[in-house]
């Protein structure tokens, strides 16, 4: 496993000579905010100080591009579906050489399957849990097995597919959004397309063009996932702000006339795509994956098998909402028929975000959390849940760090690829706070490696400056010894 260089922890004594002013400096009207605002960076320093005491650091800039990965679209099977969240098959596998993996590998964030790819690349039995029914289906697809009778199915269904002419019949649909996300006849195609998909006889088959057509739903429509939801693309950044752009005018820009045509032919194409690299085995063993839609802190429910490799990328604690991301191919794909399907699919899993707060209560104390949390500035917080959603979460890891723990086989390890974030010009420190969590369960915390810088918003930027450090992406490393 490649380390580029030790990673040295800051001292407060170092940092305070750079975050208090000098004594020439003309202080401004505003004096006693920057004095407040140092108190408040130093006090965070503390709570961090406190926590990095005994672990280990270490830089691995060699994994900045493999933990958010932006080849995936190039690389075979990973393709299949855009999944903005994922982490690349070389990093798993990185980490499954290194520490010399031949027992039951775990990811319990399983998403498109990533982890048990890379499993089933080095012939390991593996278990994958989401609570997202795409990342489900997808894991499946993209680890089912494939066997020349399924080729010879799959081009027989892509000759119907080709024949298909376009209906005259109009099709409904209980999202309704979808007339603004959608030129309308485009969105009567993919309506017909699916239609056409879920009369497929061969499950395997059926499954498979089905995650096809989920994955081409955001490049033939109006809106495009960016950043914590969905934005129009008829809607335009310029330096004064935003520009909308009629919608009709948008749509005959980039669409072309025969709509029917371009979307048809956009399946499939991503159905040859995937048939290619069924054709070039992409690592087709025995060993397939079992797959579940489930609640990753109930994982024990479902199997009992001892693990010697966990490694997972759980949502950041950022609000990020995931299920709003994917809100389109949810509703468009029958996963959710109505607001209140999708309320409670939004309840289920990590407490990441606002609307993942589902009444639970917080059994999970911890004074370095909470020290963190007073000193936001509950005025600035864009909702008074963020206290709520930060307690929960790590109330969640909790959770599943001790689940993990008892599953784990001695001598096993888990990974755990994660970002920290920032409310308030605070900063929740996820990395160093799941160690300490992961200690407190018995875990030994092996390493913490430092992997990329991440950003937080402009109104942040400048105060947080003296703690960007603390703004990054890790994966931490823990080992069950006993």
């Amino acid at each position: 496993m490649e380390i580029d260089e030790k990673y040295y922890n800051y001292h407060v004594d170092d940092l305070e000579y750079a975050i208090v002013s000098e004594p020439t400096v003309q202080y401004s009207l505003f004096e006693e905010d920057n004095l407040l605002q140092q108190d408040k960076q130093l006090n965070q320093l503390s709570v961090f100080r406190s926590l990095e005491k005994d672990i280990t650091f270490s830089l691995a800039h060699s994994f900045e591009n493999q933990v958010h990965f932006q080849q995936a679209h190039l690389t075979p099977v990973q393709r299949w579906f855009p999944y903005r969240e994922g982490y690349s098959i070389r990093l798993v596998t990185a980490f499954l050489n290194e520490l010399k993996i031949t027992g039951k590998v775990f990811d319990p964030f399983s998403g498109s399957g990533t982890t048990l790819l890379a499993a089933r690349h080095k012939n390991l039995q593996s278990f994958g849990i989401d609570v997202n029914p795409i990342s489900t289906l997808v894991a499946t697809v993209e680890n089912e097995r494939y066997n020349q009778a399924d080729i010879k199915a799959i081009n027989a269904e892509l000759k119907i597919l080709n024949a298909i002419i376009k209906s005259d019949k109009r099709f409904e649909i209980s999202f309704d959004l979808a007339v603004k996300m959608f030129n309308d006849e485009i969105l009567q195609t993919i309506l017909q397309l699916k239609k056409h998909i879920k009369s497929i006889e061969n499950i395997k088959v059926q499954n498979l063009f089905f995650v096809a057509w989920l994955s081409i739903v955001e490049e033939v429509s109006n809106i495009k996932k960016e950043g914590n939801g969905i934005k129009y693309k008829n809607r335009k950044r310029t330096h004064s702000g935003y520009l909308n752009i009629a919608k009709d005018d948008w749509e005959n820009k980039h669409f072309p006339a025969d709509k029917f045509l371009f979307v048809k032919n956009k399946l499939f194409a991503k159905i040859k795509l995937f048939l290619s690299d069924i054709k070039n085995d992409y690592g087709n063993s025995d060993k397939k994956p079992i797959v579940i839609h489930y609640d990753c802190l109930n994982f024990d429910e479902i199997f009992a098998d001892k693990l010697q490799f966990t490694f997972f990328s759980p949502p950041y604690c950022n609000c990020f909402d995931y299920f709003e991301i994917h809100k389109v191919e949810l509703w468009l794909g029958d996963f959710v028929n109505n607001k209140e399907d999708f309320k409670k699919m939004r309840e289920t899993g990590f407490r990441s975000n606002i609307s993942s707060l589902n009444g639970k209560s917080i059994n999970y104390k911890n004074c370095h959390l909470e020290n963190l949390i007073a000193l936001f500035d509950r005025d600035n917080l864009w909702s008074n849940k963020i206290p709520s959603v930060v307690r929960g979460y790590f109330d969640d890891m909790h959770t599943l760090l001790k689940k993990l723990y008892l599953q784990t086989q001695r001598g096993g390890y888990v990974g755990i690829v994660i970002g920290n974030s920032a409310y308030s010009g605070v900063i929740i420190p996820s990395d160093i706070l799941t160690a300490q969590i992961a200690k407190e369960i018995g875990f030994k915390v092996e390493n913490i490696f430092i992997t990329r810088h991440l950003t937080t918003s402009s109104q942040q930027k400048k105060e947080l400056e003296p703690l960007k450090e603390y703004l990054r992406e890790s994966i931490v490393l823990l080992k069950k010894e006993n």
